[in-house]
């Protein structure tokens, strides 16, 4: 049975310093927090039987900064004949990761939603591939700088 592991560690690229200026007065801009620059890189381990078969890295930045969404895609599009042999429709296959980053204390608090997608490799004698997916939603609280598993 293959398993899919994903491995996240974060490594503080440099954090900006927002402070006011001694000697004026505290304002709006003052209790705002600073805003940090993370690098993330993801590791998917694919194993069989406790064997790694496949492995692949990615990379992407994120900032504590706002409250959205940061994501990365890679991948290929496969076409998809359609009735009529000049109708080609396309599918999106591969990996796609969406980060929502915090800072928590010593550490980072991360929403991930992960989807790993592949066409499957039996031949069906000319209908559309069997597409095979798994998506995967997942919080962690993770240490700065150490590699953390989440899931």
């Amino acid at each position: 049975m293959n398993r899919l592991t994903v491995l996240a560690s974060i490594v503080v690229l440099c954090a900006s310093v927002a402070t006011a200026q001694e000697g004026t007065a505290a304002g709006p801009a003052a209790a705002k927090a600073p805003k940090h620059f993370y690098r993330l890189n993801y590791v998917l381990k694919e194993s069989d039987e406790g064997k790694i078969v496949n492995q692949r890295s990615f990379v992407m930045g994120a900032s504590t900064e706002g409250s959205g969404w940061r994501s990365m895609r890679a991948g290929s599009r496969l076409p998809l004949a359609g009735a009529n042999p000049k109708d080609v429709n396309y599918i999106d296959v591969g990996v796609n990761i969406d980060t929502r980053v915090q800072d928590a204390g010593d550490g980072l608090a991360m929403d991930v939603t992960t989807e790993i997608s592949s066409a499957g490799a039996e031949n069906n004698g000319g209908a559309p591939p069997v597409i095979r997916q798994v998506k995967v939603r997942s919080e962690a609280l993770v240490p700065i700088g150490k590699p953390t598993i989440l899931f």
